[in-house]
């Protein structure tokens, strides 16, 4: 078999400035919004170079990213093993020569060398599927399972529309419902995983696993909250056009439990989400969140990109967390929250830690009285019980007979002799 048939590439040749032979260019193309994050497109990249310089060993790879901001850009070129002469640019602009790749290429085919017989890029039309389709069966093959809600959310479209969506990927038998914890949810199956990679152009026959999914599998209440963070944005914030969510992902040494790209009043932006259970001792979490907000920092001011970045907890674990945040860079922009107060987010100042504590337990007392379907008072509280208290027991008048065993320490013989 062919490697170059198991590849999803365009051959767009470069002609050399003698005119007489060309230099061997591939290209492959991908979105900054179809579902994985820069890491695990760039290990994408790697297998197709992998492959492809066994095929072709003077070849080289043009990637085209269509990206709406610049971020994911640079963390494709930071992430990307240069094994072979590679080039990334953002759509609509073209390599002029061999020396825009990194290394450079060598000019190594004929003029009138033949096309390579590759297989075509994947277009969701071509297999009878619309793009929102493919869109929701990609989340579920990063997320595994998930319930309908956390889909949405990763999706940012509406649960009714999710529903119809889920509910044709299970008449093609591409994934099925599942118990997930206390609730019915969704899997997806290995037809369906097959689809998925081949969405992302993926070669045949490698494996995909390790970089494809969430890297850290947290409990319920912790994955509920970080899948929600899309939503949890466009509820609290007005003017924000969020361009794709990922949870458990690695960035730079570290892995935020979701991070949101997108603009917020026009500016480029991430949103950096650290849930916390409150399970850990207070000098853990000191040490954790000091580290990961050293590296928000690291990696706002090398990349140039503000970073808003949340702590959401129980409201122990976020004043907490105010005492141990060193001191912030003009890049990042730090907030806590309660957990509990879906949809609501203190506003952010870069420089600068807000939390919305007060107003959020007042929020939530207020509508936790409002909520209740009845009237308290109608329902009063049972009457407790009268405390028994049982008189002592009195002492026995029965002789006590010594076992000898407590003059043992003061015997001096020999325990091995008999009586006399």
């Amino acid at each position: 078999m062919d490697i170059l048939s198991s590849l999803a590439l365009e051959w767009k040749p470069i002609i050399a400035s003698n005119g007489k032979v060309i230099v061997d260019v591939f290209k492959c193309s991908l979105s900054a919004t179809d579902g994985l994050p820069p890491y695990a497109q760039a290990r994408i990249i790697d297998l197709i170079a992998n492959r492809l310089m066994k095929a072709r060993p003077r070849a080289c790879l043009w990637v085209s990213v269509d990206a709406p901001g610049r971020w994911y850009l640079h963390e494709m070129d930071r992430l990307v093993k240069r094994k072979m002469p590679i080039v990334i640019l953002p759509t609509g602009e073209t390599p002029k020569s061999n020396w825009d790749f990194t290394p450079h290429g060598y000019p190594s085919l004929l003029e009138n060398a033949p096309a390579p017989q590759i297989q075509p890029p994947f277009k969701p039309a071509d297999f009878g599927y619309k793009p929102n389709t493919i869109r929701v069966l990609r989340i579920l093959a990063r997320l595994g399972t998930a319930h309908k809600p956390e889909i949405a959310s990763l999706a940012g479209l509406s649960e009714t529309y999710i529903r119809k969506l889920l509910k044709g990927l299970q008449a093609r038998n591409l994934i099925e419902r599942k118990r997930i914890g206390r609730y019915e949810g969704w899997a997806i199956r290995n037809a369906g995983l097959k689809l998925a990679h081949r969405s992302w152009n993926i070669p045949k026959g490698v494996h995909f696993k390790k970089h494809r999914g969430e890297f850290r599998y947290a409990a319920e209440r912790h994955r509920r909250k970080a899948r929600m963070w899309r939503a949890w944005l466009e509820t609290a914030y007005h003017n924000i056009e969020i361009w794709d969510c990922w949870t458990e992902v690695p960035v730079k040494y570290g892995i935020p439990d979701a991070l949101t790209w997108g603009t917020h009043c026009g500016k480029e932006i991430l949103f950096w989400l650290e849930v916390d259970t409150g399970h850990s001792s207070t000098k853990t979490i000191e040490a954790n969140y000091r580290r990961r907000l050293l590296l928000a920092y690291d990696h706002a001011e090398k990349w140039n990109i503000p970073i808003v970045f949340c702590v959401m907890g129980q409201p122990w674990v976020v004043k907490r967390f105010a005492w141990c945040i060193p001191r912030i860079s003009p890049w990042v922009a730090v907030i806590g929250h309660d957990w509990r107060d879906f949809g609501r987010l203190p506003p952010y100042e870069f420089g600068k830690w807000h939390e919305d504590l007060s107003s959020s337990h007042y929020f939530l007392s207020v509508h936790s009285q409002e909520e209740l379907p009845f009237d308290p008072s109608q329902y009063p509280s049972k009457p407790k019980k009268e405390k028994i208290i049982n008189p002592p027991k009195p002492k026995s008048s029965k002789p006590r007979f010594s076992t000898g065993e407590e003059y043992e320490d003061n015997w001096s013989g020999d325990h091995s002799e008999g009586e006399e």
